[in-house]
């Protein structure tokens, strides 16, 4: 009997020690994710206050008689602003990169998000995984017409660049801007 009560001790004391290190795998992986999200959330966040500093900005100081846009597509905006606010108009120009510049990480999705100041360029983020702009005109209306454009709006996603078993912690945002330069909207 006192064999049985052993076995029975020791398969009892296995499963509970089992259980504890799946709990612990549990708690490891949920807390490795939870991270992964809080810093997605913080780029998230500095680089929503870069743009909206930039394109709250287009067309500042710009002569009226002088367009502020000078080019956009999807991905793509170049504008002119006085960005630094040295009496000197600037070109200002944002796109994202391919995801084979950023081999180097772990997350096969993200790229860099690049500004240029005056033809100089440097990235601004790493771990941009969508990037959409779109423009609207006075009434809200969907334009690519540069001269009616009185609303930009921004919307990407970032990704961490390294995961927990292919996790990556991910966040977005998207925001309307109406720069003052660019007119008035209804």
């Amino acid at each position: 009997m006192g064999d049985i009560q052993l076995a029975g001790s020791f398969l009892i004391g296995g499963l509970v020690l089992l259980t504890i290190f799946s709990l612990n795998i549990e708690i490891l992986e949920t807390s490795s994710l939870n991270s992964l999200g809080t810093m997605a959330q913080e780029n998230v966040v500095e680089i929503a206050t870069i743009l909206e500093y930039d394109f709250k900005k287009i067309g500042y100081m710009v002569p009226r008689t002088t367009p502020a846009l000078l080019s956009i597509t999807d991905s793509t905006i170049s504008f002119l602003s006085d960005i630094d606010q040295d009496l000197i108009i600037d070109t200002i120009a944002y796109r994202v990169g391919s995801t084979a510049e950023t081999s180097m990480t772990d997350n096969p999705n993200d790229r860099y998000l690049y500004r240029s100041v005056n033809s100089v360029e440097y990235d601004v983020a790493l771990g941009i995984t969508s990037w959409n702009l779109s423009y609207f005109s006075e009434n809200l209306n969907v334009t690519s017409q540069l001269d009616s454009i009185r609303v930009i709006q921004i919307s990407f996603s970032v990704g961490t660049t390294y995961g927990y078993n292919e996790n990556y912690g991910r966040a977005s945002w998207s925001g309307q801007i109406a720069p003052k330069n660019l007119g008035t909207i209804l």
